[in-house]
């Protein structure tokens, strides 16, 4: 199917059920990378995926039908996504989700939780996985993968976990939803590339979860828990963390958040 509403032109596929929306997007590189000459965006979706990706090794759980399920293959053109600089594509998609549901209600304040899943209320409300593919220290490829919970009410105790209609006690338009984050990814994206990442830095910097809020967290290279403050995020990306008036910088698998 294609589309011609967005910024960049985009190809959609979708599965009714799938194991997993990243390993598609992984296959269809290898198989088709050839065959789409134009560079289109190619966005995969589902209604139900079995074996959904996480962050650091983990599963993305989803009710079928019930969430938001979805990976979107990006050919950058752009010669400005180097590899040092991975972490802008974070800040693209965090703040384009960020974006989306901040529409939804400004009563309720929704974070992006370093480096990129998105929280309301001290629980994960959306993930997101991004694999780079690289070619002479630019980022020639990227998939990213979405999962957002839009309308499960019911999660395990230990996911720490919410949605749209547990907290806002209503039906969501699942098509809708993503449409509106298919579009402000690509909005964000537009705008990195013709005005650089201070403002979508910024952006990105201000809504961070637990900024600026003494909190616990677990160091692993020293294995040992600590209290920290969150202060920012520097230009490779690595969290600024705050411990005993003395500011420390760190990579994701170096530290976990306690809260």
């Amino acid at each position: 199917m294609f589309l011609k509403k967005f910024i960049f032109p985009v190809n959609l596929i979708y599965v009714e059920k799938i194991n997993s929306t990243n390993e598609y997007a992984k296959k269809y590189c290898l198989n088709y990378f050839h065959h789409n000459k134009n560079k289109n965006w190619i966005i995969i979706s589902s209604g139900y995926q079995t074996n959904g990706l996480g962050t650091r090794g983990n599963f993305w759980y989803s009710t079928n039908n019930k969430n938001l399920i979805c990976s979107i293959i990006i050919f950058h053109t752009n010669k400005n996504f180097y590899i040092k600089r991975k972490y802008i594509i974070n800040v693209i998609i965090s703040n384009a989700i960020h974006k989306v549901l901040k529409k939804i209600s400004n009563k309720k304040f929704f974070w992006i939780k370093w480096p990129n899943d998105i929280f309301i209320e001290n629980k994960k409300i959306g993930g997101i996985l991004i694999e780079n593919y690289v070619f002479f220290n630019t980022i020639n490829t990227s998939i990213i993968g979405i999962g957002l919970n839009i309308n499960q009410i019911e999660f395990d105790d230990k996911l720490n976990a919410t949605s749209l209609k547990k907290i806002f006690k209503n039906n969501f338009k699942i098509k809708n939803i993503f449409f509106d984050i298919i579009f402000s990814i690509q909005t964000e994206y537009l705008y990195f590339i013709k005005y650089g990442e201070k403002l979508i830095r910024k952006y990105y910097i201000k809504n961070l979860y637990l900024k600026n809020k003494k909190s616990l967290f677990y160091i692993c290279k020293i294995k040992n828990i600590i209290y920290g403050i969150i202060r920012s995020v520097n230009k490779q990306g690595l969290l600024i963390l705050e411990i005993k008036n003395k500011l420390y910088f760190f990579h994701q698998k170096d530290i976990i958040f306690i809260f």
